[in-house]
């Protein structure tokens, strides 16, 4: 049997045991006999290879025990806070044993970061129609204060639960992987955002005048530091208010040049 077909067998085999994002070179490499290198070889990237595993062998099975894995662990970091929840909690609510936890997330950690990309994904995945939405409409300066105060809604659900949990994690991560990931997981937010702005500006709905990249740093900023001041100081932040106050002031800052006076 050829490596390259050694390296499938073994992919194929690991896959149906392990997440995707979990497979290794040497994982392979030992399953198929071959040198590391030739894994790499074959594959290029670590990220092409779990492209690859995603596409041909992903097992539906495995994805429905992290996604439960994943919802319990929201209930539970909700309920109990990041230090009060633990592995034992999520194997206790889901019925597995901690072990099987252990298979798809190394540690709590791991666990709470995976949370954390899942809710940015869903994020950049709803943004580009509410983004369209906003920008399109007849007075997109109502519109975006309606989408503003949303967002802005949502975080106070549970009393602010969520977005405290993110902050408090990300104060508290020292692990140089757990920053490579967070890194990673806002890199892709914010390049995603990007994009939808360099669009709405060759469709001529924002201006030209501003970089699409800064532009996107300085939105989802203001969102997060107006989140971040209500969590310090509930009783000065009105989010009906700023909500209005922001829109405003961002419309006038980005709106096209055939809107301006």
């Amino acid at each position: 049997m050829r490596s390259s077909e050694q390296i499938q067998k073994a992919v194929k085999e690991l896959a149906a045991r392990l997440p995707h994002d979990k497979i290794t070179f040497a994982d392979v490499a030992k399953e198929a006999g071959v040198h590391w290198t030739t894994v790499q070889r074959f594959f290029g990237s670590k990220e092409a290879m779990r492209t690859f595993i995603l596409q041909k062998y992903r097992d539906p099975s495995l994805a429905d025990t992290r996604t439960k894995i994943l919802d319990a662990a929201a209930r539970l970091f909700a309920k109990h806070g990041y230090n009060g929840a633990t592995l034992d909690l999520v194997a206790a609510d889901t019925g597995m044993t901690k072990g099987a936890v252990y298979w798809h997330f190394s540690s709590k950690s791991d666990l709470f970061l995976a949370l954390c990309e899942r809710s940015l994904d869903r994020l950049l995945n709803r943004l580009p129609g509410q983004v369209h939405k906003v920008f399109a409409s007849d007075n997109p300066t109502e519109s975006l204060r309606r989408l503003l105060q949303s967002e802005f809604e949502a975080c106070k659900e549970g009393g602010g639960e969520r977005p405290l949990l993110f902050f408090e994690f990300i104060a508290n991560s020292r692990e140089p992987q757990i920053r490579k990931k967070l890194n990673e997981a806002f890199t892709k937010l914010i390049q995603g955002t990007s994009v939808l702005l360099k669009e709405l500006q060759d469709r001529r709905l924002i201006t030209k005048d501003a970089e699409p990249h800064n532009l996107a740093v300085t939105l989802h900023a203001l969102i997060n530091g107006a989140v971040l001041m209500w969590l310090t100081a509930p009783d000065q932040v009105s989010f009906q208010s700023l909500a209005a106050e922001i829109s405003s002031v961002l419309w006038q800052g980005i709106r096209p040049e055939s809107n301006r006076n």
